[in-house]
């Protein structure tokens, strides 16, 4: 069985502060891209699961997807032969090895009958955002991201994103104990951010206007910023070529054409500067 694995941006991202669990609590659109992570899946006569990776990046032992295999073992009493081929970059808020667990986990619960309460659960105790590769997309996320809203956007079907990565690998934890410093006294008027969170999670639809002035909004940007130095020179760099923002906590900038020209012949250029751009559909 092969899986495609989509990448995902956050079209925005707003902090709200911590949680008693210790977790920050967000609400971020999230949109899952054409630029996939593949993975062959075999069921094996083993006493354990076999992970290969075929990446460019090295990949821990302790990972994401052997992990989640080890839970649906567990439960299933089967194991695996896993090869992964990695094409979203990690540490770059792309999501990818969130969305290796959350196909892994959605495909192998339809094939083994895993009920949704289980497969969500399997899916929260891997990470926060693997609960959103379990839903169709576009989909708000928040609480710590494990809360998931399927939602429309208008005018999504004529996007075009063009992605830079450049080759910075951020740290989530970091960047968000970076916010907890910046904003320590002043959370970014948090009631006045909670009204436009309420706002936004009772549609059902964004329009386009509304989607306009609330795109590229990120209060981890910068957290993100401040610890990566290089960030602000490449966000200052691209503006050259359009409107570009960061997605999740790093590193990769995005921005939405609507023709795909207009989007091709800038990732030319970019590609002038930047090793890994990617021109790409919503999924």
């Amino acid at each position: 069985m092969r899986l495609f694995c989509p990448a995902k941006i956050n079209l925005f991202l707003f902090v709200l502060g911590k949680m008693e669990s210790g977790y920050h609590e967000i609400l971020s659109c999230v949109d899952t891209i054409s630029l996939f992570d593949e993975i062959d899946v075999e069921e094996i006569n083993e006493r354990e699961n076999i992970v290969s990776f075929d990446s460019l990046w090295e990949i821990p032992q302790n990972n994401s997807v052997s992990k989640t295999l080890n839970l649906i073992s567990h439960i299933t009493g089967k194991s695996f032969r896993v090869v992964v081929r990695k094409r979203i970059p990690p540490g770059a808020g792309l999501g990818g090895a969130s969305s290796d667990s959350g196909v892994l986990i959605k495909e192998l619960s339809k094939k083994y009958a895993i009920d949704e309460r289980k497969s969500r659960e399997i899916a929260e105790s891997v990470g926060s955002d693997v609960p959103l590769f379990l839903f169709e997309r576009p989909a708000l996320i928040y609480g710590r991201g494990e809360k998931v809203k399927e939602i429309k956007i208008e005018r999504r079907n004529e996007f075009f994103y063009v992605l830079v990565w450049p080759e910075i690998i951020s740290e989530t934890k970091k960047v968000y104990d970076q916010f907890d410093k910046i904003y320590s006294k002043d959370l970014l008027d948090i009631s006045k951010k909670r009204d436009l969170v309420e706002q936004i999670l009772n549609l059902k639809e964004i329009s386009f206007d509304f989607f306009s002035d609330i795109l590229g909004k990120n209060d981890l940007e910068e957290p993100f910023l401040s610890l990566y130095k290089d960030g602000e020179k490449i966000k200052k760099f691209l503006s050259q070529f359009g409107n570009f923002y960061l997605t999740g906590s790093g590193s990769t900038f995005f921005s939405i054409f609507f023709d795909e020209k207009t989007a091709t012949d800038t990732a030319e250029k970019l590609k002038k500067y930047f090793k890994f751009v990617f021109v790409c559909k919503p999924y």
